[in-house]
């Protein structure tokens, strides 16, 4: 059984009154402090004792010669992280406390304010560059619902959020050290006993979210990959609810071929393309070079998390796929079967733009058949 025991930081070190009180329970419960990480905090597991624990802010490293004024104090240096030492004294000595004059302690929470004023600046900074690249990403090339659904959008989200949490905290934590250090310049002591267990519960949930976070910022596009498959097969398509080209074309197929590929996204966990065509028989070439025209469809289909995003998807789907022909609009057509409906049609060329529920489909016909055919196609697929 291991000698150590671990809990998630209860706050950060400044708040002395919180972090000693909650190591004297501890301590008293049988675990003692050994180490403070940036997310744990680790006791070793022992005798219960009474020990009270002070937090010293020091801009250099103590001397051997200032650590045995603080051991003939009674204090014994436990362990420190960066400029904060935490020493430690029975109980039962009763020693006596590190600082005695509230005004001169204050003067060592003037760098801790000064730290976290550089530091704050530095998030600030990177804070202000992950929300232009969030941007640049989603809006740059005004498709924000399509790059949104993309797999790698979650990892520049996860990041610009990290970053955001980071500078509320650092923002929080300036306030409260400037509100301890003219409390402390006023006379007021440091309460060395406050009550530290709604903290303790707030920090936790804090950091099980961020694991959560961070692991789901890890997997997702893991996961991403893993399921990204694509296929030639015609048996891969047979069973999805995709517009097929031989159910189209009205004459025979020749030089069948078909191309599926599926994606996965939180945003829209459902997403494949599939691309077929050939040659149909009967059919007169345009430059009259043959008996047989080419004729081929491509479907993007989306299912999407939130039905709030199908329509602005719809419309990016639009911008992003309609971008040789800005001169033809697509028309709306009116449909009691459809959320939002627009075609095109131009030569042998037809789109059809639609979206119904949280699902938003994109079909794009290249061929001779109507229009009405391949719309009345869909209807029947999906149930409409």
């Amino acid at each position: 059984m291991s000698k150590f025991a671990y809990r998630f930081l209860l706050s950060d070190l400044w708040e002395f009154g919180k972090n000693e009180s909650w190591f004297s329970y501890m301590a008293a419960k049988g675990m003692h402090l050994q180490n403070v990480g940036n997310w744990l905090v680790t006791f070793e597991k022992g005798e219960p004792k009474n020990t009270r624990y002070r937090i010293e802010i020091l801009e250099e490293n103590p001397t051997l010669e200032q650590l045995n004024v603080y051991k003939e104090c009674g204090w014994q240096l436990v362990m420190n992280k960066q400029i904060f030492y935490i020493f430690s004294s029975p109980e039962e000595l009763n020693s006596t406390e590190l600082h005695t004059d509230p005004m001169e302690q204050s003067f060592t929470f003037k760098m801790l304010d000064k730290q976290i004023k550089k530091s704050t600046t530095v998030i600030v900074i990177a804070v202000i560059l992950a929300l232009a690249l969030l941007l640049a990403h989603l809006f740059l090339d005004s498709e924000p619902y399509l790059n949104l659904i993309r797999r790698s959008s979650f990892t520049t989200i996860t990041m610009t959020i990290a970053y955001i949490y980071i500078l509320c905290t650092a923002i929080q934590g300036y306030f409260s050290v400037k509100k301890i250090k003219n409390s402390l310049f006023m006379g007021i002591p440091i309460n060395h006993s406050r009550n530290w267990k709604l903290s303790y519960f707030l920090s936790a949930l804090v950091y099980v979210t961020l694991i959560l976070w961070i692991f789901s910022a890890i997997i997702s596009p893991i996961y991403s990959v893993i399921k990204r498959e694509s296929y030639t097969s015609p048996k891969a398509v047979e069973n999805l609810p995709a517009i097929r080209i031989n159910e189209i074309e009205s004459g025979k197929i020749y030089d069948y071929w078909h191309d599926l590929q599926y994606n996965w996204s939180l945003l829209s966990p459902v997403q494949y393309r599939i691309y077929e065509g050939g040659y149909v028989e009967g059919e007169m070439q345009e430059d009259f070079s043959g008996a047989y025209s080419p004729a081929s469809v491509i479907t993007r289909y989306y299912e999407l998390a939130f039905k709030g995003m199908a329509e602005g998807l719809l419309k990016d789907l639009i911008h992003h796929y309609h971008r040789d022909y800005r001169d033809i609009e697509p028309v709306k057509i009116e449909s009691n079967k459809f959320d939002l409906l627009y075609i095109f049609d131009y030569e042998n060329i037809k789109s059809i733009y639609a979206s119904f529920d949280n699902k938003v489909i994109y079909v794009k016909y290249y061929g001779n058949e109507d229009l009405d055919k391949i719309i009345s196609l869909i209807e029947k697929r999906y149930g409409l």
